[in-house]
């Protein structure tokens, strides 16, 4: 540690930014159906692989529809930019199917270019990255530009992002690790794998789908301006 330094990740302005909101309807609509225009949306982007807990998020996602109050009505949508038949993950068409999610889970699997994954992030509610090992978490980074609460374990890069580090406030939900297991192989000899609590995880969810619109984009306002401050 006393010979090493750390340089960030960092983003360009105009790459990843917020957009107007009379735009993010228009684009919600455009991108989701007009049937979806109102939806609480949750954002994630990663591989279809096991360290990134795609299939646990849709099992999570699934306790967190049927945990709502019956009288609420409003829709929700889980957007996963990811390839749902990787041969590294498991099928998630099929977990979606099998959790009877299907209809609230939509997979963007495509190579996009920068502008349009800045319009999934900006017509998001949050983004959310349960991984149990990550070196750092761009896709968190990118949301938090764009004016984003995140949700996040508090493993790796992620941490730094999730929690500021000059006060210990959160840019969003902070999720506490609550099993490490110390795995390896012959070429990485070990290294940790944090889990998190589904108990934790659905008071998260919970947690940004009950603020209001306004306390949403007070918090991403704080994250974005933790992101100009350390990662510019």
């Amino acid at each position: 540690p006393d010979r090493t330094n750390f340089i960030p990740p960092a983003l360009p302005n105009d790459v990843f930014y917020p957009i107007s909101e009379k735009e993010k309807k228009e684009l919600k609509v455009r991108t989701l159906g007009p049937d979806k225009a109102d939806d609480f949306v949750l954002f994630w982007v990663n591989r279809n692989a096991k360290r990134k807990r795609p299939a646990d998020l849709i099992c999570s996602w699934k306790n967190f529809l049927d945990r709502r109050s019956p009288d609420d009505k409003r829709g929700a949508t889980l957007i996963m930019h990811t390839d749902p038949y990787d041969q590294e993950g498991p099928n998630l068409m099929e977990v979606a199917r099998q959790q009877g999610v299907l209809g609230t889970v939509k997979f963007s699997s495509e190579r996009i270019e920068f502008e349009q994954m800045n319009v999934l992030h900006n017509i998001s509610d949050a983004c959310i990255n349960i991984a149990f090992a990550e070196g750092f978490g761009l896709a968190t980074l990118e949301a938090m530009q764009c004016g984003k609460p995140i949700i996040a374990t508090k493993t790796g890069g992620l941490t730094r992002q999730v929690v500021d580090h000059r006060d210990g406030s959160e840019n969003g939900v902070a999720l506490d690790v609550t099993l490490k297991t110390m795995v390896g192989s012959q070429s990485v000899p070990y290294i940790y794998e944090d889990r998190i609590s589904k108990e934790d995880f659905k008071a998260a969810l919970h947690k940004i789908y009950n603020m209001t619109p306004d306390e949403r984009q007070e918090l991403g306002k704080k994250g974005r301006n933790h992101v100009m401050k350390n990662y510019s």
